[in-house]
């Protein structure tokens, strides 16, 4: 833990491989199987569907029930992440651990919770280079946040890896820009640091924790299947969310009782 708390401090980054058990990343894969089926069954009831592909691997059927209507396909999941199978790796008990050394021992799971399906070849996929506080507010420098990131499937540069500028979470929130999909870094800032990036290639249950603050991006998914991860933030939650949602509580001594118990207590919660 020494050692990733040093990496976390000075890079901005950690990478934790074999953290998720297979059974958790099994649970979580099983809820992300079950949001595609429903859509398929959606989709079929709209006539927008022939074919549901309840055959197809789970790397590919998204991106099949969608491909008349490409434009449609979703690229993000939030509210229906309350569902048990997700809870496992919310409240895992070594990353809750972690961000109690990093944080202090209130532990708000930031209401920016996400199941991302990254597309081939879809720009609307391709994340460009941003800080996630620079979504926030020019204030948002202040906050203090564990990010999380892994996978469901293998990640690397073909199927649109992580790329990470280490050290540059110890610059605030630098001035950002309205690209067509996203926010992204302005060239000023990004440009003298660009050739200093490292790919982020990791496996399911490993697990990448970065600061809130740090230059990243998501390299285009130039594979034939969908790229599919979780990324996650825990928060001090002595300090204000600075949005209008205030997310749900994971660990407190102050107040025990607001701590969300178990998996069946998240899927009767929403995103809030």
């Amino acid at each position: 833990m020494e050692s990733v708390i040093t990496d976390f401090n000075e890079n901005g980054f950690s990478i934790l491989q074999g953290v998720l058990e297979p059974e958790t990343l099994a649970a979580a894969k099983y809820e992300c199987e079950a949001l595609v089926e429903a859509l398929a069954r959606q989709r079929h009831a709209e006539q927008k569907l022939t074919k549901a592909y309840p055959d197809a691997p789970f790397e590919t059927r998204l991106m099949r029930l969608y491909k008349s209507y490409p434009d449609e396909n979703p690229t993000i999941f939030r509210p229906e992440l309350h569902r048990e199978g997700f809870f496992s790796v919310f409240a895992h008990p070594v990353l809750l651990e972690l961000a109690s050394v990093i944080l202090g021992p209130e532990i708000r799971l930031y209401p920016n919770y996400s199941v991302r399906p990254k597309l081939p070849e879809n720009k609307r996929t391709e994340v460009l280079w941003h800080q996630d506080a620079g979504y926030t507010s020019k204030e948002a420098d202040i906050l203090r946040m564990m990010n999380v990131w892994t996978p469901l499937v293998p990640v690397n540069v073909e199927n649109g890896c992580m790329e990470f500028i280490p050290g540059s979470h110890k610059w605030g929130v630098v001035p950002h820009e309205k690209d067509q999909y996203y926010l992204r870094i302005h060239d000023d800032y990004i440009e003298p640091v660009e050739s200093e990036a490292v790919t982020i290639e990791i496996d399911p249950g490993d697990v990448v924790i970065f600061s809130n603050l740090l230059f990243h991006r998501g390299l285009p998914n130039r594979s034939s299947h969908i790229r599919w991860s979780l990324d996650f933030r825990y928060q001090d939650a002595r300090q204000p969310t600075l949005r209008a949602t205030q997310g749900h509580m994971l660990r407190s001594k102050v107040t025990p009782e607001s701590v969300v118990k178990d998996a069946k207590a998240w899927a009767e919660l929403e995103f809030s």
